[in-house]
């Protein structure tokens, strides 16, 4: 799970006002929800997610021409692979 998600997960509120169903002894189960700066803060958190990705791979992906980064980038591999990051929570 991404910290993202961790941060989503342990900040979900289940005190709405909206009832959404019943549990097994009869009590309400309500609508989870987010502040809209928590909302916020869980974007935030997932784009740092992504920029730490690209800062510890980027370069698998480039052809170095210098010590400096320069060259072309594989775009389509490193978007694909960054994407399978996201999704395992790596």
């Amino acid at each position: 799970m991404s910290k993202a998600e961790n941060f989503i997960k342990e900040n979900t509120k289940s005190c709405s006002s909206d009832i959404i169903g019943w549990d097994s002894n009869g009590l309400p189960i309500y609508t989870p929800w987010l502040t809209p700066d928590q909302s916020r803060k869980a974007v935030e958190i997932a784009r740092e997610e992504i920029y730490e990705w690209l800062r510890n791979h980027i370069r698998n992906y480039a052809f170095m021409v210098t010590d400096e980064f320069e060259g072309d980038i594989d775009v389509d591999t490193a978007i694909n692979d960054l994407k399978q990051a996201m999704n395992d929570g790596r």
